[in-house]
């Protein structure tokens, strides 16, 4: 059982298989009331791999080794630190940027690592390009990287020349500079010098990033330049798909389009080029043959949802339709509509709408969007478990599930978000409380996946506003990237959804009143 209100015992936690959903156990378990042994013995039988086990245990445990630990990292005089193991705990870039270059100096002769004795020599440097060629790329973006956004538009907003740039992109962290330069407006001559990076080296993502940046710059070439080197190096067929449509809203060469309606994926950018071309989306189905006939499998339960998706993932391809038909029941029409998709090689796309007696009393478009939203969270599976430990159906996370049952008066477990008729009422409650503020299917899953206030500070920095290539380039550059692919992938599912349920909507009318406040937002409107 997974409730934070039930007890768990160790006893149950050692009588289940490592994975994701008994880290949720263990998880819940280190909230309770038990000793620091019980606690180890837990911590024990985690993966270690997920975060939010690994700090609360840290966070309550005895352990005199994380005990030092901690003591360590918050101490703020390093130059009263006479263990050596300790500093090099205490050592971080923003305690060092508040010395001054004797302090630094002094220091270095204490510091054992060479990285870091390198970034206490740059930061003690004049903030010139001539002054950061002779360190290596890695020192100096994690120079830039590692302050305060303040240190960082006063003092490093500096013009780059060619040969430094490109140097910058023999290291790993030239995909956050990258991103951070563009978003930030106020680092003008770091923006100007992003338009010489042009290094083999750099990713799909970067060569993308990079072509939306000289198309600010009206550099059309430029941007058709790193585009192409983008499709090249993109590995899935989204990635592609954008890159196609982008290349048709640069060139408007109808080619581009044709290629987006031989795409085998259903993304924001082969609608719009099968509304374009007035073809229709074939590869996909919102129906399968069931029966009413008794579940083989509880999928209700995490862990009995896990060892089926391990079984499945085994499964060789050509007898995965073959296994489909197992799992043929009317319950179980979302596990038999992920084999099928799998063994399509995701070449048609289910849109099924089961759990239809929940949602009986919203209007077709509310339809829609509850299983656009389900679609991408939780591809129906009501056990679905994140790596956060969002739960259930509509991947509602703990802390909102006990503020809303708080708020709603009832003793909701974290185990009832797994039953579809919780999880699916939560979440309605959820998103009537989001169209209070947002009103677009764009906006309401951008809140819903990264917060309604998340989304205010966006829109305050401009975003959306007029342009040539507006909405696509605010959509393209929103700084949290996983609710901008987020927003992509609900809002396809929700023109798929509307067209299913018979009420058709226009992705490009969609697209085009992201531009107008009053049709999307109430932030951006003047009372």
């Amino acid at each position: 059982m997974l409730s934070l209100h039930a007890e768990i015992t160790l006893k149950e936690i050692s009588s289940k298989p490592t994975s994701r959903a008994k880290d949720f156990l263990i998880w819940q378990y280190l909230k309770e009331n038990i000793t620091d042994k019980q606690a180890k013995e837990a911590y024990k039988q985690s993966s270690k791999k997920n975060y939010r086990v690994n700090r609360l245990y840290k966070k309550r445990s005895k352990d005199p080794y994380i005990i030092y630990k901690k003591k360590c990292q918050k101490k703020r005089n390093l130059f009263c630190i006479d263990d050596k193991r300790c500093l090099k705990l205490a050592l971080n870039p923003y305690k060092t940027l508040a010395l001054n270059n004797k302090q630094r100096k002094k220091l270095i002769q204490k510091v054992e690592s060479k990285k870091f004795i390198r970034l206490l020599k740059i930061q003690s440097e004049p903030y010139s390009a001539k002054s950061y060629r002779k360190y290596p790329a890695d020192t100096i973006l994690k120079m830039f990287i590692n302050t305060t956004a303040s240190h960082r538009r006063k003092n490093l907003n500096i013009k780059l020349d060619k040969k430094l740039i490109n140097k910058l992109a023999s290291s790993n962290k030239i995909h956050y500079f990258i991103k951070m330069v563009m978003r930030h407006k106020d680092l003008d001559k770091l923006q100007k010098s992003l338009l010489l990076l042009d290094s083999p080296k750099l990713n799909a993502q970067d060569n993308f990033f990079l072509a939306l940046h000289h198309l600010r710059y009206k550099d059309k070439k430029g941007a058709i330049k790193h585009l192409n080197i983008a499709y090249l190096k993109y590995k899935h067929a989204m990635s592609r798909d954008k890159v196609n449509f982008w290349l048709y809203q640069i060139s408007k060469k109808k080619k581009y389009l044709d290629k987006l309606n031989l795409s085998n994926s259903i993304n924001i950018y082969t609608l719009y080029a099968h509304e374009k071309t007035k073809t229709k989306v074939k590869n996909y189905y919102y129906s399968l043959e069931t029966k009413n006939a008794k579940s083989p499998v509880d999928i209700k339960d995490p862990f009995k949802w896990d060892k089926l998706r391990q079984k499945i993932k085994i499964t060789p391809n050509k007898k995965l339709l073959k296994l489909a038909k197992k799992y043929n029941q009317n319950s179980m029409i979302a596990v038999q509509s992920y084999i099928v998709e799998k063994a399509s090689l995701f070449k048609k796309h289910g849109y099924i709408m089961p759990y239809k007696r929940y949602l009986t009393a919203l209007s077709l478009s509310q339809k829609a969007l509850i299983y656009a939203i389900m679609r991408q969270e939780s591809n129906f599976i009501p056990s679905a478990l994140s790596r956060s430990f969002a739960l259930g159906l509509m991947q509602m996370m703990p802390f909102l599930v006990d503020a809303m049952s708080k708020q709603m008066k009832e003793k909701t477990t974290y185990e009832d978000m797994f039953k579809p008729e919780v999880s699916i009422r939560y979440a309605i409650a959820h998103i009537k409380w989001i169209e209070k503020s947002l009103y677009h299917p764009l906006f309401i899953a951008y809140g819903y996946n990264g917060g309604v206030n998340f989304l205010r500070k966006h829109l305050k920095t401009g975003a959306f506003s007029r342009g040539k290539y507006e909405p696509f380039l605010s959509m393209e550059l929103m700084s949290n990237s996983e609710s901008r692919e987020y927003g992509k992938r609900v809002l396809a599912n929700y023109v798929m959804y509307k067209k299913i349920l018979g009420k058709p909507v226009s992705i490009i009318h969609l697209f085009q009143i992201l531009k107008d406040p009053k049709k999307t937002d109430r932030f951006r409107v003047k009372n």
